[in-house]
């Protein structure tokens, strides 16, 4: 049985190549780049991993993908798809804390006095209380 899918995380060439080399093999049927899939490195992919069926990029890097190397991929069998493995970059903050801004705020602290007592950035502080303010914007405009 091949492995689930091989997510090859490298953003520069070589290091991908290297990384290819490292964990894909012959059982190795999914991989996910983290680039946009030229023809050197899907030709460093099949060779390390020739039963390769599906290959998947982030849906940015899927529109960006020129149609002949999508065109050349369904030639010679392999799926190539857009997939979001990870959306958006992953919080810092546990939500108990950034609940906290919220809670501070409505009691009338000030953001830097919120930053200073929860430990988080006065910009991050002000991040969250903006978009509470976008999301209670978009609540009051539906109900109209």
């Amino acid at each position: 049985m091949g492995k689930e899918i091989v997510v090859l995380r490298s953003s520069q060439k070589d290091v991908l190549i290297e990384e290819i080399n490292q964990k894909l093999d012959e059982t190795t049927k999914k991989v996910h780049l983290s680039i946009r899939p030229t023809i050197n490195i899907l030709a460093s992919i099949l060779t390390a991993a020739p039963n390769t069926e599906v290959i998947t990029c982030p849906p940015s890097l899927y529109e960006r993908t020129p149609k002949k190397i999508r065109t050349a991929l369904e030639k010679i069998g392999i799926k190539f798809e857009p997939l979001l493995l990870t959306p958006g970059r992953p919080r810092s903050h546990p939500n108990w804390k950034i609940q906290k801004v919220y809670e501070l705020e409505k009691k009338g602290y000030s953001a830097k006095e919120i930053s200073d007592a929860l430990d988080i950035p006065l910009t991050t502080v002000y991040y969250y209380l903006k978009k509470e303010e976008n999301e209670n914007k978009k609540k009051r405009e539906k109900k109209k």
